[in-house]
């Protein structure tokens, strides 16, 4: 018998941390298993303290590439956004390649730039129908 969590996985994009600097989180594979895939993503944006950053910027990339060395778009609905301190956001990720990473690019002006950040994502397989019990 299936299970609804069968249709839904919890990944971390980037751990919750502290950027001294623009970074990528690690690529997310959204295949379960071969011919099967979660076709969505609600992303969870959760920023905390900016320190001296002029801009913060979150966007949310895909690609057939773990490495990301080439192919990398823009998710659809991953567009870029400017972000505010002490913030969250959603993102709703409509994938149309394997791998999915959050980019967080920040500008600099102060001495000791900062951004406490965690970007996490629910994984969902809406081509499933949901199990009849």
């Amino acid at each position: 018998m299936k299970s609804l969590g069968q249709n839904i996985q919890i990944k971390q994009l980037l751990p919750v941390q502290t950027l001294a600097d623009s970074a990528n989180g690690s690529a997310v594979d959204t295949q379960e298993n071969v011919g099967s895939h979660f076709d969505t993503a609600l992303v969870n944006v959760e920023i905390g303290n900016l320190g001296s950053q002029a801009t913060t910027k979150v966007k949310i990339e895909e690609s057939d590439s773990s490495t990301f060395a080439t192919g990398n778009t823009v998710a659809p609905g991953g567009a870029e956004i400017t972000v505010a301190q002490d913030t969250s956001y959603k993102m709703e990720i409509e994938r149309t390649k394997r791998y999915l990473r959050a980019v967080v690019t920040m500008t600099t002006p102060g001495a000791t730039p900062s951004a406490e950040i965690f970007i996490g994502a629910i994984l969902w397989n809406a081509q499933k129908p949901f199990p009849v019990v």
